[in-house]
């Protein structure tokens, strides 16, 4: 599979993966906080790339065993579910096959919730930081979409403020908006991908350990 056609021109179909539109939220978060931007009232937080001197934590998901966490505020923005809606019969491109490559394209739209926590020490803290995050997203919808690629943006939710599951040091006010964005992929024909993995195992010296070793996760020979 390949996730995005050779042959793309479409800036709106940048949005290839879930851990890309993850990575489009954290950025735009980042930029919000980011020393130097404008803000009236002025922002009591301040985002640094570098953890030691960051006034808040803007970051992924994956990355809330930042030990430091539990000392400063935090938005950490994490992917839920997704789903690829079947916009056509088959997934079907409208686009024609790449017959210089042998490739059939696919078209579908992907959807996918993405959930926001906005988490500090003090209760308060944690409540505007995520009052400023929802206010931010929802006004910002048509921008983001625009400049992004976004099919549509949901209306952001808030929800209450309470101590955070992963850590009772640590309040907790999770947001929640749902992203449509146009995904495209391009397949070769599995015959040739078959052809492929059987000369690969016929080549080898003794096929049948070839294969238990895969079966196993045994080193392979260098």
């Amino acid at each position: 599979m390949i996730p995005e056609p050779v042959d793309s021109t479409n800036p709106s179909i940048i949005l290839s993966s879930p851990l890309t539109v993850l990575g489009v939220f954290v950025e735009i978060l980042r930029q919000r906080f980011a020393e130097g931007i404008y803000s009236n009232p002025a922002l009591d937080w301040v985002w640094k790339p570098e953890l030691s001197t960051t006034g808040i934590f803007i970051e992924s998901g994956y990355n809330t065993n930042i030990e430091a966490r539990t000392t400063r505020p935090g938005i950490w923005i994490d992917r839920e579910q997704n789903l690829y809606q079947q916009a056509a019969i088959g997934h079907q491109d409208q686009r024609s096959m790449n017959i210089q490559m042998n490739l059939s394209m696919f078209y579908a739209i992907g959807e996918m919730d993405l959930s926001f926590w906005c988490t500090s020490p003090n209760r308060g803290e944690s409540m505007m930081i995520g009052s400023i995050v929802q206010d931010f997203l929802q006004m910002s919808s048509d921008i983001i979409q625009a400049k992004f690629g976004f099919r549509n943006l949901s209306d952001v939710i808030m929800n209450k403020t309470q101590p955070m599951e992963k850590d009772d040091q640590l309040w907790n006010t999770t947001l929640e908006v749902r992203a449509q964005y146009e995904i495209r992929w391009a397949t070769m024909p599995a015959e040739n991908l078959l052809r492929s993995i059987a000369a690969t195992i016929s080549n080898q010296d003794n096929p049948e350990e070839y294969l238990q070793k895969i079966t196993l996760q045994q080193p392979f020979d260098t």
